[in-house]
């Protein structure tokens, strides 16, 4: 019913604005070495019943092993926003979950969520990181949101000096993704 939805609602938006608050006070923000494989691991236990209820193929794709170095709360936040909106806008298809080597980035690695989704237009690409927006298309419309996901992932990303990467066509699929820095020690390509 609506009232549920919107209780639903506000908690989302009162999750969000307290990751962005902690981020911005610097909580939470200390770098741990995080094993890429059990990350990844962890991520498809998560999600793997939801992709199957919406029937889709969930896919993860590990290229390299080791671990990288960031605040814990940071790749998690990050990964599960990405996802969570594959899932939210993906009607039919796949969902690939990944890490590879970042392209041209020695001692990075990348993570990725690519999905079969809805796409974006260039339009509204320029801007999803602002705080509150959300897409005029009707199929965005149709989904719950407070526009403050992709926010957050931007500005925990600044915190760390990286930068999300997005690219989507339109009716096509988005793939959205993060390089961060692998502890060089135990690296395997």
């Amino acid at each position: 019913n609506a009232a549920h939805k919107q209780i639903l609602y506000l908690g989302q938006m009162v999750n969000d604005l307290s990751t962005l608050s902690r981020a911005q006070r610097g909580v939470y923000m200390d770098n741990e070495q995080i094993d890429i494989a059990s990350f990844m691991a962890s991520l498809e236990s998560k999600y793997r019943d939801e992709a199957r209820e919406r029937h889709l193929n969930l896919i993860v794709d590990i290229g390299i092993t080791g671990k990288v170095i960031v605040p814990s709360m940071v790749i998690e936040e990050i990964m599960q926003n990405f996802i969570t909106n594959a899932l939210k806008y993906t009607p039919k298809g796949k969902i690939v979950i990944g890490a590879k080597p970042a392209p041209g980035k020695s001692g990075y690695a990348r993570f990725y969520v690519t999905d079969s989704g809805i796409g974006m237009s260039l339009e509204d690409q320029r801007h999803i990181f602002e705080r509150f927006w959300r897409s005029e298309d009707y199929r965005t419309r149709r989904t719950s949101g407070t526009g403050l996901g992709l926010h957050v992932v931007d500005q925990l990303a600044r915190k760390i000096n990286a930068k999300v990467n997005v690219e989507s066509k339109l009716n096509e699929g988005s793939t959205f993704s993060i390089d961060l820095p692998v502890d060089n020690k135990d690296v395997k390509k």
